[in-house]
């Protein structure tokens, strides 16, 4: 009966010791399952974010969408976006009332380290910001674009080593995804704004001139505008005489000296070959836009343009027509501009016709 007695309490014990070991693995196993599920929380944050990136890229307003993404997903009471314009911190998303970019409250060396950063402090870290008083827990991250440091995001909350491991990775993720969408949309930007110019002069394209001007018309953004028809004068003979390089160079030059004269509201645009088309608001009248465009004509006329060795001195001819005395569409505008810029040619070049 003694052996019997022995050999359970034995069985007894080596069975709590299973099942205690059964359980620290259990629990293992579930603290596992809980950091994996979190993880893929994350990461399906990530991917969610990254589409959304994706699908608003050219929007103007997708950092501060990024931003309160940052906020929802983390649960923190602060979160903000700082670019470097021009070597100085500016606020580009916050959800706090303070839009003050100066980052002295933190550690200098955290910021010149251009390196990710976490502050625990028992006490408020900020002392004279009111509506920060309450702020324990802060991790900064950089924003970097091919090893390029452009800025931080700066989150905080209120409770004392709120932030892990976890937090500081996601946060990083969501930096990866600034970066490439500030990279992505001024790519597209740069895409987008090629597209309206002439790749070769520089200034707008025909097709974005007729855009911008019927988008005027539509809004009704002035109730008065000129447009300018201005065609070289003798280009071809200019091409057959000194080669079609001096042109080019003759054609670079005369647009510098249009764009030279134009004021903040003023459109130019290449028409067609050595054609230049000019949307102008700033006038009193007629005879004040005339004078304009009769004084380009004359800074045209007696500046030379030069090539290597070669200098001479170029003429251009200049038809004007007026919005809404010459009609109230562009093509009726432009038409009447470009007849008067052909009477301009035929009646001994180098001057200005207006119809009034």
């Amino acid at each position: 009966m003694g052996e019997y007695k022995i050999m359970y309490e034995r069985l007894h014990e080596e069975f709590e010791t299973y099942q205690s070991f059964a359980e620290r693995q259990m629990q293992i196993l579930n603290e596992k399952n809980i950091k994996l599920e979190r993880n893929l929380d994350a990461l399906t944050n990530i991917i969610e974010i990254s589409k959304y990136v994706n699908s608003y890229i050219s929007d103007d307003n997708l950092i501060a969408m990024i931003n309160d993404m940052i906020v929802g997903v983390l649960g923190v009471n602060y979160s903000t976006i700082y670019l470097l314009e021009d070597g100085i911190f500016t606020v580009k998303a916050t959800n706090s009332d303070n839009f003050n970019a100066d980052l002295s409250i933190y550690n200098q060396e955290y910021i010149k380290s251009e390196e990710g950063f976490v502050i625990n402090s028992t006490e408020a870290v900020f002392h004279e910001h009111t509506n920060k008083k309450d702020i324990h827990s802060v991790i900064g991250v950089p924003i970097k674009i091919r090893n390029e440091f452009i800025g931080y995001i700066i989150v905080e909350h209120t409770y004392f080593k709120f932030f892990n491991n976890e937090h500081i990775k996601f946060v990083a993720s969501i930096a990866n995804q600034i970066a490439i969408a500030i990279e992505n949309s001024l790519l597209y930007k740069k895409v987008e704004e090629s597209s309206k110019r002439d790749p070769f002069l520089k200034i707008y394209n025909r097709k974005y001139f007729f855009e911008a001007v019927e988008r005027n018309i539509i809004d009704k953004s002035n109730s008065k505008f000129a447009i300018v028809m201005a065609d070289i004068d003798n280009f071809k003979k200019l091409n057959d005489s000194h080669g079609h390089q001096f042109g080019d160079e003759a054609l670079k030059q005369i647009v510098e000296l249009f764009s030279s004269c134009l004021e903040e509201d003023d459109i130019i645009a290449r028409y067609g070959g050595e054609e230049i088309i000019l949307y102008l608001r700033n006038f009193k009248d007629e005879k004040d836009l005339f004078n304009r465009v009769d004084a380009i004509r004359n800074l045209i006329a007696t500046t030379p343009i030069c090539k290597n060795e070669l200098c001479m001195n170029v003429t251009v001819s200049f038809g004007i027509s007026f919005y809404p005395l010459d009609g109230h569409t562009i093509d009726e505008i432009i038409k009447v501009a470009d007849i008067n810029m052909y009477k301009a040619k035929n009646t001994g070049k180098n001057k200005v016709i207006i119809s009034y």
